[in-house]
């Protein structure tokens, strides 16, 4: 019995692919300029109105648990993306909290937001990953 592979599929997933990254290069593109003017007035809105941070690290939480755990359960059966995410989940909460409770703004507290941010997106992809 001979196994055919539909390579038809893969073809159109490379080229769907191809098309997509093509469109991103030029929307970064065109982007780039418009953002760089507008990313200090941006910063300062969002320094401003913390509540917004606020809403995002909720909305993470809400949606990358729900993810991760349906991943966990229905695919892979993997911690590691788990482990990825509420660590970066953990370094994200805790510069909001710190900045709520002690007023500290500093730029210790975004990079550590940002290596929380970094560590719960690569949770998400590897879960993405193993997940297909």
């Amino acid at each position: 019995m001979k196994v055919q592979h539909n390579t038809q599929n893969h073809k159109h997933y490379a080229e769907r692919m191809t098309v997509f990254l093509s469109a991103l290069c030029a929307v970064h593109c065109m982007l780039t300029p418009i953002l760089l003017v507008v990313m200090p007035v941006a910063a300062a809105y969002f320094e401003q109105y913390h509540w917004v941070e606020y809403i995002l690290i909720l909305s993470v939480f809400i949606l990358g648990t729900s993810s991760i755990l349906h991943g966990y359960k229905h695919h892979h059966h993997s911690k590691i993306p788990a482990y990825a995410f509420f660590a970066g989940l953990i370094l994200m909460s805790t510069a909001a909290i710190i900045n709520i409770l002690f007023q500290v703004d500093s730029n210790f507290m975004h990079l550590l937001s940002g290596i929380g941010g970094v560590s719960a997106g690569v949770g998400q992809l590897y879960n993405l990953k193993l997940s297909h």
